[in-house]
């Protein structure tokens, strides 16, 4: 279950410019990330949001994750998905919280605000001896387009030098990379309008284990308009089932 992928209908709603356009900064951004990377040693995939790809460098870190790449690689996706399977299961699921409030929280700043944000947390990783260990992951947005919306963006991911206890979590912070100010973003309140109340009210009966039929009644509703409603749902929070969109929706305070 990947919460995050709830944000690839916002993405692909984002204002960006025609393709040649994009080709030629996506073209000059490539190449300032190949430097960069060889310069800090990190993983680093660059999203493209606009055509639905990922680009992904490897300094010396990728022996981390058994990558070994000269250049780059292309896969056809904005999520890096065998990077993901690397990751513990419990920190991924906080990992896509984080990503979800952070774009939500950047939709709220002007434009020209939003290239000065990333997000910053630590997470549990199998190396290559298939053992967990912490390591650092980082993610901002690099470009938007000249429309204002948002278009490439950076994930990051490196050895982990401080101490990090696993007691709180993967620490989760959104930080302002100009002033190095930062706060922890763990109570998600810029998600909290991503469902309607009626949403809201019928996924509380959900977790208290009410059928539809039960729920049309107690809401003097019909049958279909629940069902319609728990449609949304589903689609809103980008889960499979019932029990997934209680877990996402607790975990973002909307219950």
């Amino acid at each position: 279950m990947n919460p995050i992928s709830n944000l690839e209908d916002h993405f692909f709603l984002e204002s960006v410019d025609g393709p040649e356009k994009r080709k030629e900064a996506l073209e000059e951004t490539l190449c300032q990330l190949q430097g960069y990377v060889k310069l800090e040693q990190s993983v680093a995939v660059l999203s493209d949001l606009a055509d639905n790809k990922s680009y992904i460098f490897a300094g010396d870190f990728g022996s981390f994750f058994k990558i070994s790449i000269s250049g780059y690689t292309t896969i056809d996706s904005i999520w890096e998905e065998d990077i993901y399977k690397r990751i513990h299961p419990d920190d991924l699921f906080q990992r896509h919280l984080l990503e979800l409030e952070f774009f939500n929280f950047l939709k709220e700043l002007p434009t020209g605000e939003r290239l000065n944000y990333s997000t910053r947390c630590s997470l549990r990783a199998l190396n290559s001896e298939n053992e967990y260990q912490q390591i650092l992951h980082r993610s901002f947005y690099l470009k938007n387009s000249s429309k204002g919306g948002l278009w490439l963006a950076v994930c990051l991911y490196n050895y982990l030098f401080e101490k990090s206890g696993s007691a709180n979590g993967i620490q989760g912070m959104i930080v302002n990379t100009k002033t190095g100010e930062g706060f922890y973003a763990d109570n998600y309140t810029n998600c909290i309008n991503l469902l309607t109340l009626r949403e809201k009210q019928i996924l509380e009966l959900i977790s208290h284990g009410l059928i539809s039929k039960e729920i049309a009644c107690r809401l003097n509703i019909s049958i279909n308009t629940v069902n319609r409603h728990r449609q949304n749902i589903l689609e809103k929070l980008n889960v499979t089932n019932s029990i997934e969109a209680v877990r996402t929706a607790e975990a973002l305070h909307l219950l």
